[in-house]
């Protein structure tokens, strides 16, 4: 009977911090959205033409100021989360998704 109860104790204790452990992570923590520009306040999106010679800084650095009010690396950051990008490389002739935020 008593190690019944330590269970139902010990249960009681560890599920919701477990719940609470799992949510935090699964939400990516307080800081996840700010470091991919926050894509929750993203209003639109424009399509952009990648052209010969653009670099995702050089287009982040052209419409950063215009499309948002974020730096230009934090911008940066919210275009290749939108645009699901494993790295820096584009191909001129594809499209871009650029967030706007204002």
């Amino acid at each position: 009977m008593k190690k019944f109860l330590f269970v139902k104790k010990v249960s009681i204790l560890f599920i919701p911090t477990l719940l609470l452990i799992i949510i935090f992570f699964t939400a990516g923590g307080a800081d996840a959205s700010a470091s991919s520009g926050d894509l929750d306040n993203m209003k639109n999106y424009e399509s952009v033409l990648i052209k010969d010679g653009d670099t995702l800084s050089s287009i982040a650095r052209q419409y950063a100021s215009d499309m948002s009010h974020f730096s230009e690396q934090e911008y940066l950051e919210s275009i290749i989360s939108l645009n699901n990008l494993d790295s820096d490389y584009i191909i001129a002739g594809h499209y871009l998704l650029l967030p706007r935020f204002v």
